[in-house]
């Protein structure tokens, strides 16, 4: 949900959507999936650079034709970049985003139902101003 950065948000307006099961939920599963994506990415980066420069024999071999380990090995780190980001995507839609939409859309009801408390009240002080006069 954006909101308008010239109203304030009201102090505990989000405080049941911060104690929501669900939104600790998708707190830990964002977090569990994110850490397992940067330290695969990590210490496959990493495992290469290593190769690089204490394996220099391993990575001058050969792997098939004028193909060699250190070449082969840095088509297959932007290979795995994809694949980890096709992974990231696929269980976003499947594990996050439906979570996320349930927690947005209540929030966003939430406040669709204070602004029309709102209203009403801002109805009710002009009439009850009108009536004064």
């Amino acid at each position: 949900m954006v909101e308008d950065p010239r109203t304030p948000a009201v102090p505990g307006e989000f405080t049941a959507l911060a104690h929501d099961h669900r939104f600790h939920l998708l707190k830990a599963r964002f977090r569990r999936l994110a850490t397992t994506l940067v330290a695969a990415f990590l210490g496959w980066y990493f495992l290469y650079i290593a190769l690089s420069a204490f394996a220099r024999d391993f990575m001058a071999r050969p792997a098939f034709g004028h193909i060699n380990m250190a070449l082969l090995l840095g088509v297959l780190q932007f290979v795995s970049t994809f694949v980890l980001a096709w992974r990231y995507t696929r269980y976003a839609r499947r594990m996050l985003d439906p979570l996320s939409a349930q927690l947005r859309d209540e929030a966003q009801r939430r406040q669709a139902e204070r602004e029309h408390i709102e209203q009403i009240m801002a109805e009710r002080r002009r009439i009850e101003n009108w009536t004064r006069d």
